[in-house]
This record gives structure tokens, C-alpha cells and sequence, in this order.
């Protein structure tokens, strides 16, 4: 499915008020690892709502004041150390700018609403002009849109120096706990130095999501010279099935692979051939894994952070697409096993002393979400539907819709990669 149109949507938005924690928080500075340095990105998303009452934004308003109590380093802003890391401020509390906003048109009239056109999602979540000021920005804005229907959006644009998936996904439920007068479910812990490097470092590498590779490929071109496109594609159980099909190796039983495993090797080779990789081009796939149950002492249910590792698969497109889906199936695996204790600490250890330089291209990096719990982010009004935008180049999605068995892949290419990304996905046994 398609992004919504971009002329849809006519929205007039108020002044942004600044929501303070109610009561008085902890101050200080408060340490951020390694991984949380990563990337201090901006994520914006919206939950999509259809009933509401009158007081709906002052309802949800005033519960952000109440979990910012919990949540206090959301209402701070970022800082330098001595050493030039990145730390929180939680003496300079500036809060979250909130904004009301009404739109001039039904829900239904977003269309698609897991994945937004940048020009629709730009108009539901408020942006701060001073969001590329990394010591003066919020780490948190908040806009709620009341439509025609009754229905509404909550826009939420989060630094991901504070929070991961699983993260984002507490601090929302807590939000929607405290909106509807019950207590909170999930006390969070701010102690991140749980996951501090190391002294003296102890990196155990290589790390092959670190290897530069080049791009022999022209996508530089491709991707400049072409319409970014943002789609959504739902393989039903039936679709997956045939997919841990393909993934099986030697005639195995399907169940050996998970639908995750079976579908990243999918994606990987689809993806790659729609872009038409030279065959010496070489190819890395980034994992997202959250690592809090794999390390020796499990971290805290309520950790607040980044815990997230991206173990990766690095081969040339000739061994990608020349060999069948079930090798790459085995590449995956292999990685996802290597997830110990000791790789996640000296990744970080790793962090901590060399600059991370971003993705280059010829790097996917999937991240699935099928498992955070957004059906619990109710407000009061019901279950929302979840969507976002502005993905990068690089990052695919694995998601749920509600009650909706399946997993709906979400991802950006150029205009006409995406049409042959379509065309190859439509019938699996061809690719």
C-alpha cells in the first residue's frame, strides 16, 4: 500500500506550550552508553485514534505532565561532558512542547496510516526549529489532531538517545496507564550506566557492521537522481509459510526458522535485486536485536534506553542472490546465535572508543516491531493503529496491524527499485 496523498490534509495547528513534569524531579546529568551516542535522530510517529471526547487534548496533556514525574529525562535536553560525550541535562528542564491542532477532513482520509508521506506526517507531528540545535532541542514533542469524525492522532517526535522500540513503546503505555486514572504497570529505570564501557576497553571483534564497503553499484545516482518512495507490503500467514518454505534447508521441517528469519533473508535478496547490485557489490545486513534478556544478568523489565545490537551478515551480491534463500536463511541464524554476553559488551566497549560513521550504501538494516505492545497505548478512546515516516534509505520494518495475522513489511527505495520490489514480492517463487 501506498502512502497517503499529499493534498489531503489542511491542519491549523496552536502555539507550542511547554508541559513540565508535575512535580518536582531528580537533577543533575544522567549518563548515556555508548549505543545511546549512536544516534541522536529525531523519530517521529503517529497513533491514529477513532473516537474522542471534548476534552481529549486536555486529558492527554495532562497526563504527559504526570509521567514526566517518571520520566524526567524526557523533559530535559541534551549536554556535553568532559570528555565530550553526550549526557542529559535534567537541570535544564524545558519540558515537551505540546501542540493542539485541528484538521480539516475524517481520519479515513489518511489512507494508509503505517506508513506516512513526509509532507502528511510533517503536518501531524510537530518539528521544533531548533531540532538540529543538538544542546537546545527537545528531546520529546507531542501534537494531538482532532478530526471532523471525532476521531484523532497523537504525534510523537522522540530523540533516540533516549529510548529504543521497547522503550518508546513503555514511556507511550505509561502515558496512556496515567490518561486512563490507573497506576503504572512499569516503573522505569534511568540507571544506564549498567551498560557502561568498560575500563580498560575489552573488544573482542571484528565487527563486520563496521566495514566500509563501496559502492560499485552507482546507487549514489539511483538514489539522488530518482523519487525517494515509502510503501507497505502484508504477507499474510499463508505468504510466510511458502517464504520458511524457501528458507528451509535440505528439506527440513519450516518450523527450524522463525517467520523473522525466513522473511529478513527474503527481504535482503528482493531488496538487493530491485536495485540491481553489480555482483561484486558487497552487501551488509544490519539486525536489530534487542539484547536485554541475552546478557548474563538480564537488564531491568523497566530499562529506559537504547539495548539494541545490530549483529550483520556481509557478503557479495553474486553469493546473495546466486545462492538460495535458505543459505542466507543460515547467514542470519548464525548471526542473530553470536548475540552473547560477551559480543554486546565489547560492541559497546567498541562505541565507546571509535566514532560511528553511519550506514553506507549497500547496508539494509531491518528492524522488526511485532512484538511491541502498541494495542496498549489507549488513552482512554481504544486501541490506536500505529504508523510513522521518513524512513532512511537503509531501514525496513517488519510490523503488525491489530488483530491481523501476518507481518506487514514497511520500506523506502527509489521510484523504479520500489516498482521492481513490488513486481518480485507479488510472487515469491520467482525471485
Amino acid at each position: 500500500m501506498e502512502a497517503p496523498a499529499k493534498n489531503i490534509l489542511d491542519v491549523e495547528r496552536s502555539s507550542p506550550i511547554a508541559v513540565l513534569p508535575e512535580y518536582e524531579t531528580p537533577k543533575g546529568s544522567l549518563f548515556l552508553s555508548s549505543l545511546d551516542q549512536m544516534a541522536p535522530a529525531i523519530v517521529p510517529t503517529v497513533y491514529c485514534f477513532d473516537r474522542s471526547d471534548a476534552n481529549v487534548v486536555d486529558v492527554i496533556k495532562q497526563a504527559l505532565a504526570r509521567v514526566l514525574v517518571h520520566y524526567y529525562p524526557v523533559a530535559g535536553r541534551l549536554a556535553k561532558n568532559s570528555r565530550g560525550k553526550l549526557v542529559v541535562d535534567c537541570q535544564k528542564k524545558l519540558g515537551v512542547p505540546f501542540v493542539e491542532a485541528m484538521a480539516d477532513c475524517d481520519i479515513e482520509s489518511l489512507g494508509d496510516t503505517r506508513i506516512f508521506d513526509s509532507d502528511v506526517l510533517g503536518k501531524l507531528v510537530y518539528r521544533d526549529p531548533t531540532e538540529h540545535i543538538l544542546e537546545v532541542a527537545p528531546l520529546l514533542t507531542a501534537q494531538v489532531t482532532k478530526y471532523r469524525c471525532g476521531g484523532f492522532t497523537l504525534g510523537i517526535a522522540l530523540s533516540h538517545c533516549m529510548a529504543d522500540g521497547l522503550s518508546a513503546m513503555n514511556f507511550m503505555n505509561a502515558w496512556a496507564e496515567i490518561a486512563r486514572g490507573e497506576p503504572l504497570s512499569l516503573i522505569p529505570c534511568h540507571d544506564r550506566t549498567i551498560l557502561k564501557s568498560r575500563l580498560p576497553p575489552q573488544i573482542t571483534g571484528p565487527y563486520n557492521e563496521f566495514v566500509h564497503i563501496s559502492d560499485v553499484s552507482n546507487m549514489t545516482a539511483l538514489y539522488e537522481e530518482e523519487q525517494f518512495v515509502q510503501k507497505s507490503f502484508h504477507f499474510d500467514a499463508e505468504k510466510l509459510a511458502i517464504i520458511k518454505i524457501m528458507a528451509t534447508e535440505d528439506k527440513q521441517v519450516a518450523s527450524s526458522y522463525t517467520s523473522f528469519i525466513a522473511l529478513a533473508a527474503f527481504v535482503w535478496r528482493t531488496r538487493s535485486v530491485a536495485l540491481k547490485m553489480k555482483l561484486h557489490q558487497q552487501s551488509k545486513l544490519l539486525l536489530a536485536v534487542n539484547f536485554r534478556s541475552r546478557l548474563t544478568t538480564p537488564l531491568p523489565d523497566g530499562y529506559f534506553g537504547n539495548a539494541v545490537a545490530l549483529p550483520c551478515c556481509l557478503c557479495t551480491i553474486g553469493d546473495l542472490i546466486q545462492e538460495p534463500i535458505s543459505a542466507s536463511a543460515v547467514r542470519i541464524k548464525k548471526a542473530i546465535e553470536c548475540m552473547t554476553d560477551d559480543y554486546i559488551r565489547s560492541r559497546i566497549d567498541y562505541l565507546d572508543m571509535y566514532r560511528y560513521e553511519g550506514f553506507p550504501l549497500g547496508t539494509l538494516v531491518i528492524s522488526s516491531w511485532t512484538r511491541l505492545e502498541y494495542r496498549y497505548t489507549d488513552f482512554g478512546w481504544g486501541e490506536p493503529r500505529f504508523g510513522m515516516g521518513d524512513l532512511l534509505r537503509e531501514t525496513c520494518l517488519f510490523m503488525t496491524e491489530g488483530k491481523e495475522k501476518g507481518i506487514t513489511v514497511v520500506l523506502g527505495l527509489p521510484l523504479s527499485a520500489m516498482n521492481t520490489f513490488e513486481k518480485l514480492v507479488c510472487g515469491p517463487n520467482d525471485t
